[in-house]
């Protein structure tokens, strides 16, 4: 009986190892995808919408610093400091360069000189944020005020809290897109995900409502019942891979990493990914097909790696003041004075005298680099995939499904010699008569 439970101990040490090495793979490809995207600006482009922004918090997941992250010198960082959204503006463009700001260790009130909280609350009214018929920009809101720490409005965001548990769908749970009685108004997927990580992370940074539990646990149940057959959520009725992304991030938030649904979920995104360059897969109805998309990949990353749109909260005690150069003015015309006694003779010097009015060169500053924004959004953020809203769903052949690449810089040992090393040896043992 006891070779029965070592070898058990083999199989399913092997099948652990061989999972923590198909995640790493997949992770790992879909960050090299980004950095392929990344343009001579610093910018991550082929995404719909915010790629930039959903890419530095997919690297500062991976505990990578978008500064590091050049073609060929201009950053990621660099983007995100000089891309300031442009007027008109809308609420969620501050929203979403918050999130990001915050996760990459940024300051939300002085990122570039620019004050991102304040201004975020000026599209505040009426206890919500911009559009009276938009929940989204209300949820990505509350996101980016919970973000922000203390430097946001405490009260804004209790009222915009209460605002945002006021709009759930009292017949099953969800958040849509519109607030209920406006236009458009359906609950989602993805909206009601979106929503979940908003409410958890104000409960847990001390926002309180008197329904909040009840709320977070029926939206909670609305994922769960809506989860399609193949693992995957669809906002349109066939899975598709931004609205899994999102539902993940959800089940992270909600700490369902382990659960049965959450696995499900993250083996059906991980069938998304391309095997020939490391991207998750998006339909493109320009083309017709699914192809691999950066904003896709982002999200894709975050839920995978175990985290949600809000990586930590801003501390601005913790914040470590950038230094600046200093210069002292020296003298330029005072002698050296020296101190030779006026009746000894003097010694011819053995090394290089001092200079005594010799000026100090003069510093120059290293210039600044100026981009120019050019990342400005074409639709609004939250819209994403929605803005046109089909009746079906296309839903990609086959073909369109491709595998998991595996990264050829990560090598680990395979299933099978894990296996066969268990099975040689617990021969030998057998052999030896130990057991």
């Amino acid at each position: 009986m006891k070779k029965y439970f070592i070898l058990l101990f083999v199989v399913l040490l092997s099948l652990v190892a061989t999972k923590i090495i198909f995640a790493d793979s997949v992770v790992d490809s879909g960050l090299n995808f980004l950095r392929s995207k990344q343009d001579a600006i610093g910018r991550i482009n082929t995404g719909f919408s915010a790629p930039s922004q959903w890419s530095a918090i997919a690297f500062a997941a991976n505990g990578i610093d978008p500064s590091t992250i050049k073609n060929p010198s201009v950053s990621l960082k660099d983007f995100l400091v000089s891309n300031i959204p442009s007027e008109p503006s809308s609420a969620t463009d501050w929203e979403t360069r918050i999130l990001a700001i915050v996760a990459t260790n940024g300051d939300p009130t002085n990122y570039g000189g620019i004050n991102y909280v304040s201004r975020l609350e000026s599209f505040y009214n009426n206890n919500q944020f911009g559009d009276i018929c938009s929940l989204n920009d209300d949820i990505f809101g509350l996101l980016a005020e919970v973000a922000a720490g203390s430097t946001s409005n405490t009260q804004i965001k209790q009222n915009v809290l209460d605002f945002l548990v006021s709009k759930q769908d009292l017949s099953d749970g969800g958040f849509g897109y519109s607030a209920p009685g406006c236009v458009w108004y359906s609950t989602s997927a993805d909206m009601t995900s979106a929503a979940i990580q908003a409410l958890v992370a104000a409960k847990k940074n001390g926002l309180t409502n008197t329904n909040l539990d009840d709320v977070i646990d029926q939206a909670k149940n609305y994922l769960l019942t809506n989860q399609d057959i193949d693992g995957g959520y669809g906002y349109y009725g066939s899975s598709d891979t931004d609205t899994t992304g999102w539902v993940l991030m959800a089940f992270n938030a909600l700490s369902m990493t382990d659960s049965t649904a959450s696995a499900k979920t993250k083996d059906w995104l991980i069938s998304q990914q391309s095997k020939d360059d490391g991207g998750f897969l998006a339909f493109d109805y320009g083309l017709n097909k699914s192809v691999s998309n950066s904003t896709t990949t982002a999200q894709a990353i975050i839920g995978l790696s175990g985290k949600s749109w809000i990586l930590k909260i801003f501390d601005p005690l913790a914040i470590t003041p950038t230094p600046t150069l200093s210069i002292t003015p020296i003298p330029t015309n005072t002698p050296t004075p020296t101190a030779i006694p006026t009746n000894t003779p003097t010694l011819t010097p053995t090394s290089t005298p001092v200079p005594t009015s010799t000026p100090l060169p003069t510093l120059t500053p290293t210039p600044t680099l100026t981009l120019t924004p050019t990342d400005v959004q074409t639709q609004n953020f939250a819209s994403l995939h929605k803005l046109i809203k089909p009746t079906t769903y296309p839903t990609p052949t086959p073909g369109q499904i491709l595998g998991v690449k595996t990264s050829e810089t990560n090598k680990k040992i395979p299933f099978q010699t894990i296996i066969f090393l268990g099975l040689g040896i617990l021969s030998l043992m057998i052999h030896k008569g130990i057991m």
